[in-house]
């Protein structure tokens, strides 16, 4: 077999991307029978939260138009309408493995007694009544013909209209199947028992982790049916050497949040030429991955080698440590004492060893002279088979307890059960005000883009653990500071009478339900710890300017602020609910502000890379008709304001210390920052288009001579060549400070 490990190779496993991860499926049997030729093959109609992922699929021949074949969904509760058409679907092309499948839809398919029938020559329209007296039998059929149906009964007596109908109980499980997939345990019978019900509560299904137990079958829209799940998992990090004593070696994985990875074994083994090849040196049993998706061995000393070796993901594992895997030494392995392998990658330190791994790390990865001590995806979610989806640790130890570190560009902080970050400068690296304002727009959305996730209130990390950090009290490490009245309170986690979460973007503006991945509910740099009294006053008021007849919410005097008090506007918020105004007070006019231009920039209605959830398209605006409230979460625009309002608290209310700490927090649990707090000046550009390049006084304008060497670029103020301009484009460097 191939020494290349990157992704599946098992005959009977079969590598799909499925939301962006991928996904493992054990094949189960979908063959093609004399009875079902083109065939619905799934469905889901009814799922857990929002029914955002419905969706029809059909197997066929391979690579085959069905155009002319037309999924027609009936009602049949006699209540709504028994025989009326509720919605049609036109099949199209299948795919190499003869797959078609819907987009998802979003409540079109019928949650109780409903119909889907496969039908050519299709004439009919959407509404028709073919059912006109509700007895169950077809009055006029605008088709040609039936190739398949499939029908849902909810068990009250309603007409059935499919050769197949799927009820309460018809696999003794008593509630109505949502959907299901065709998995006939042998031949096809053309009854209930060829169907096996879908995870009602989505494991499969984009963002959805699943509760799938026995008799119950993956979500697998275009792939092959399976009831056999194994979530997908990647190796996110190592670090096998580091400056000094290797006292904080570890191996990372990152997969689901919450799920037990110890089905998997982490294999270190021998690729050193003048030792062993092919020996395994170490296995690690991964646990369960904590709210982030992060797994990480504990430190250990001086345990993994500090040679060419490949780091194994593999399921199954059968063998143990010191067996041989690579008897010829060739860079074949001749056994495989595992039944598949989910990740593997590579590090060598000279050409002569030896590397089982597609993707190697070796010297001249990430500027390095040699081969890396450690390395991370960046960002975390990066899986294209390359040695770009990784960069190089700090190997002076930034991030790990006890090391200082030296942090250059270009080199991944070690951060293990953490998300994968790095340092200002290659977090931002060729983004600048010489963007213009549509480049710059678009690059800082894209580097703050696809954060990772945490819920809003759970038992292992969640919203509440970041906050109760980011909104600590400067003065008091035991208590929160919230954010409208400047109060401190000791802290307490969730279901406190004194303190809640304050969304600075009101949820009602386009995201009011806390489904699982709905980022901005959870994003945690709009979020803060408010008193709760304060909070419910605000409710959904859009910011704005007030005056002396508006409300007043004093503050408290605590971090050196609040609490005087005075005449209009003092360090007061004040607010007026019929002009819809809320002014917040001197001392976090900025902060707020800042959220917001954040989140006007992170979300612009695309979808999440890894878990493809829909997001909606927050715009600011000054326009306070635009600012409604919305039934459920949106997918398109949502509006909240002022925008000029917000503009000039943050010229009011400058950037501080405490505002820039919590940054880091934040970024250290999900993975992006807020750039107008890291770069203040970059918001005229942004949303006043004000992109104009002042060179700073310690500069010459006139830009005399070109430079190739590095180190003059950002060091020398008598003269300055225009490397050092287009540094300053790239905010790489500044004037040196006296």
């Amino acid at each position: 077999m191939s020494p290349a490990y990157e992704g599946v190779s098992m005959s009977f496993f079969r590598p799909s991307f499925f939301g962006g991860r991928l996904l493992l499926a054990l094949l189960v049997l979908t063959a093609l029978s004399p009875l079902f030729g083109q065939r619905i093959n799934e469905f889901n109609a009814n799922h857990t939260s929002n029914d955002t992922f419905e969706y029809i699929e059909i197997f066929g021949s391979p690579n085959t138009d069905y155009s002319h074949l037309t999924v027609v969904q009936i009602e049949a509760d006699v209540v709504t309408g028994a025989g009326l058409i509720d919605t049609i679907h036109v099949m199209g092309t299948t795919d190499a493995d003869g797959y078609f499948v819907t987009p998802f839809f979003e409540n079109q398919l019928g949650n109780g007694a409903m119909a889907l029938l496969l039908v050519e020559g299709y004439s009919g329209n959407l509404g028709d009544d073919l059912d006109t007296n509700d007895d169950g039998t077809f009055e006029t059929t605008p088709w040609t013909n039936i190739i398949d149906s499939l029908g849902v009964d909810d068990g009250d007596g309603d007409p059935q209209y499919a050769a197949v109908t799927l009820g309460p109980n018809y696999d003794g499980i008593s509630f109505t199947p949502g959907g299901a997939s065709f998995l006939p345990a042998a031949a096809p019978t053309g009854t209930p028992a060829d169907w096996i019900r879908n995870d009602f509560h989505g494991a499969g299904l984009p963002g959805f982790p699943g509760t799938l137990t026995e008799g119950e079958a993956v979500n697998t829209p275009g792939v092959e049916n399976t009831t056999v799940f194994i979530l997908p998992a990647l190796i996110s990090e190592f670090v096998l050497d580091h400056v000094g004593t290797d006292t904080n070696e570890f191996l990372e994985i990152w997969g689901t949040a919450g799920i037990d990875y110890s089905f998997a074994r982490l294999l270190v083994v021998d690729g050193d030429s003048a030792a062993n090849p092919g020996q395994i040196l170490n296995v690690i049993t991964p646990g369960t991955a904590n709210n982030g998706g992060f797994w990480a061995s504990d430190f250990s000393n001086e345990t993994f080698s500090n040679s060419s070796v490949t780091l194994m993901l593999v399921a199954d594992f059968s063998g143990a440590v010191s067996d041989d895997l690579d008897a010829g030494n060739d860079g074949t392995f001749d056994s495989e004492p595992w039944d598949s392998v989910l990740d593997a990658i590579s590090v060598r330190h000279n050409g002569a060893d030896v590397a089982y791994a597609t993707v190697i790390l070796e010297g001249g990865f990430g500027g390095a002279e040699s081969a890396p001590g450690g390395a991370s995806r960046y960002p975390y979610y990066a899986d294209t088979d390359s040695v770009n989806d990784w960069s190089l640790n700090d190997f002076d130890g930034e991030g790990l307890d006890g090391f200082r570190g030296d942090l250059n560009l270009g080199e991944t902080i070690n951060t293990p059960a953490r998300v994968s970050r790095v340092g200002l400068d290659t977090y931002y690296q060729g983004l600048g005000i010489g963007s213009g304002q549509q480049g710059l727009r678009d690059g800082l959305h894209a580097a703050i883009d696809d954060h990772i996730y945490f819920p809003y209130t759970d038992s292992g990390t969640d919203t509440w653990d970041i906050l109760e950090q980011a909104d600590q009290d400067p003065g008091n490490e035991n208590n929160v500071l919230t954010i409208y009245k400047n109060a401190t309170y000791a802290k307490q986690g969730g279901g406190n009478s004194n303190y809640n979460r304050e969304h600075s973007w009101p949820s009602s503006y386009g995201f009011t339900d806390n489904n699982p991945y709905t980022y901005p509910y959870t994003d945690a740099h709009h979020l803060r710890i408010a008193d709760s009294i304060y909070n419910s006053t605000r409710s959904n008021i859009p910011f704005g300017e007030c005056n002396d007849s508006c409300s007043e919410l004093a503050t408290d005097f605590n971090d050196g602020r609040g609490g005087q008090g005075g005449d209009f506007p003092g360090d007061s918020n004040w607010f007026n609910g019929s002009t819809d105004n809320f002014q917040v007070w001197n001392g976090r006019k900025g902060d707020i502000a800042r959220s917001l231009l954040y989140l006007d920039i992170r979300y612009d209605g695309g979808n999440h890379v890894v878990t493809e959830a829909f997001e909606p398209n927050l715009i600011l605006t000054d326009n306070t008709q635009l600012i409604q409230t919305i039934g459920s979460n949106t997918d398109g625009d949502a509006y909240m304001g002022r925008l000029s309002v917000l503009l000039q608290w943050h010229q009011e209310d400058p950037v501080d210390d405490n505002e820039r700490l919590r940054n880091e927090i934040i970024y250290s649990y999900q993975g992006n920052r807020n750039p107008f707090v890291d770069r203040p000046e970059w918001v005229d550009c942004v949303f006043n288009g004000n992109c104009s390049i002042v060179l700073p006084s310690c500069f010459n304008p006139s830009l005399p001579s070109w430079t190739t060497i590095d180190g003059e670029i950002c060091q020398s103020t008598s003269a300055v060549s225009v490397l050092h301009y287009v540094s300053i484009l790239n905010n790489d460097c500044v004037c040196a400070t006296p």
